[in-house]
């Protein structure tokens, strides 16, 4: 098994258990990915954030979602927080 197979697994079980249920194959978010790499080729972060809303159906505000990526790019630990459950999306730290 290559590398970036590994990671997309892990990342597959990671979004599984992330929301409790199987909702995504490998195969599934590869071509989720390969399509987010496509549209960001095309139009950068922007492009990529219309096409994962669309993909996802995600009933969110654009705006906020591109804050959001914006300051998990700037801090990537923000987004690693976020999946160990210290920090809510919100972005308010969690209480212990």
């Amino acid at each position: 098994m290559s590398q970036q197979n590994g990671d997309l697994k892990s990342l597959t079980n990671m979004i599984n258990s992330f929301l409790g249920t199987r909702v995504l194959s490998e195969q599934q978010l590869n071509v989720i990915m390969q399509g987010a790499k496509t549209a960001f080729d095309r139009g950068g972060m922007p492009a990529v954030i219309e096409y994962l809303m669309k993909v996802t159906q995600a009933d969110v505000d654009k705006n906020e979602l591109t804050r959001f990526a914006e300051n998990v790019r700037k801090n990537p630990q923000i987004g690693k927080d976020i999946l160990d459950g210290k920090r809510s999306l919100k972005g308010s730290k969690k209480k212990k």
